[in-house]
């Protein structure tokens, strides 16, 4: 979740331009480099390493004894290995010293990352909890799934020592896949039949990281899993995703259902979407009344107001007077670019990083997150069993 560090060793990793983006992708942001095996003996028993990517062609019996000791005294570090051609008898020889995955050198990105991914499993996971943000709106049409995937994006930008998850809990027609253009092979409902055995390495599986470094977990399209995606699955995922990254952003759906309000109640700030409009408002403020009679501190639940312009009928002044609540921040209405993005498959920041709009979610990351990945204090949620009642009720009808 934290920022780690990485080693490389000569040109293992092949060219900086093609390794660097991908070591950023697995929350590596400090990268070493020592020119061999010796200067890089010199770092490790100087300052902590989590990975090194060494080449391993060279690498005398000596040299293999003494990464086989370091290995045992550094349990958090993980080596990688490479070398110009596949040669197994070389490949058997350093994982007896302790080296735990091989890539052909200079490494394809893809394949490098998938070394990654298995390394990455290895790593104990700091015991520091990440933060949850659940995005959220009573109405559909709002652009609460535009906010989440770029609030997102601006988590990473923000934090770039930090991994940041994104969760679309919309179990039938959720358009996170669409605005990241993501092929992904697995989605929310395949935590279904494995949530009894949930782990880092499980979740690392089920998402996918982009680009731009948000790992995602699109929603299913299969409406018979509505059933069995109940709050117990929700809760659990989200204790899980807190674990394991700094941010985890919640999309959820338009509707108070028990599902929704497990996601609530497990994130540390709801961002409720609304816009200058008479019935968005209306809802938003039944919205407030709800939270309000669930319980959820005045600090937890923040009014955003999406598409603002400053020729709307109504003002950011008469939206807090109708809803009795200070509106958190205001994001511009910028058509043609959301647009643009969209087409793209990309967040705002990605189709005009100095734009009004791309700059308000930075400026919104920034009042929801702090300057860095701080350890969020978790609360127990309140106890409604009229509440719970309510939701379960409408979940059976």
């Amino acid at each position: 979740m934290l920022s780690r560090r990485a080693l490389i060793v000569a040109d293992a990793a092949g060219s900086e331009d093609t390794s660097a983006p991908v070591l950023k992708r697995f929350g590596f942001a400090s990268i070493a480099r020592a020119n061999d095996f010796d200067e890089a003996l010199t770092i490790v028993r100087s300052s902590p390493i989590d990975l090194v990517i060494l080449p391993i062609q060279d690498l005398t019996p000596v040299q293999l004894a003494t990464i086989e000791r370091r290995v045992r005294a550094e349990r958090r570090m993980v080596l990688i290995g490479t070398a110009p051609k596949l040669d197994p008898e070389l490949i058997l020889r350093a994982m007896r010293a302790g080296i735990q995955e091989f890539v052909v050198c200079p490494p394809d990105p893809s394949e490098l990352a998938g070394a990654l991914d298995r390394v990455m499993r290895r790593i104990p996971v700091e015991q520091q909890a990440g933060r949850v943000v659940a995005v959220y709106s009573s109405k559909g049409g709002i652009g609460s799934t535009s906010i989440a995937v770029n609030l997102a994006d601006a988590f990473t930008r923000n934090h770039p020592n930090g991994r940041v998850a994104l969760v679309d809990l919309v179990v039938e027609g959720g358009d996170v896949r669409v605005f990241l253009n993501l092929k992904s092979a697995y989605h929310l409902g395949d935590l279904v039949e494995k949530l009894d055995r949930v782990d880092a390495e499980l979740l690392s599986s089920l998402l996918t990281p982009t680009p731009s470094g948000v790992w995602v977990l699109p929603g299913p399209d299969d409406p018979e899993l509505d059933d069995a995606l109940d709050a117990n699955t929700i809760a659990a995922m989200a204790r899980h995703l807190r674990a394991h990254f700094a941010f985890t952003v919640l999309d959820c759906e338009h509707h108070l259902s028990e599902r929704t309000l497990a996601a609530l109640d497990a994130a540390d700030r709801v961002v409720l979407v609304t816009q200058l409009n008479v019935p968005a408002l209306r809802s938003t403020q039944r919205t407030l009344e709800i939270c309000k009679r669930l319980g959820y501190a005045s600090d937890k639940v923040m009014v955003v107001v999406n598409r603002f312009q400053l020729d709307d009928v109504l003002s950011l002044k008469d939206a807090e007077k109708v809803l009795g609540a200070e509106v958190f921040q205001s994001l511009p209405n910028d058509y043609q670019l959301a647009t643009a993005a969209l087409t793209k498959g990309v967040a705002v920041s990605q189709a005009d990083p100095d734009s009004k709009l791309s700059l308000a979610f930075d400026k919104l990351a920034s009042r929801l997150g702090g300057s860095g990945a701080e350890p969020a204090v978790v609360e127990a949620p309140p106890n409604r069993p009229g509440l719970r009642r309510l939701f379960v009720r409408r979940r059976r009808a």
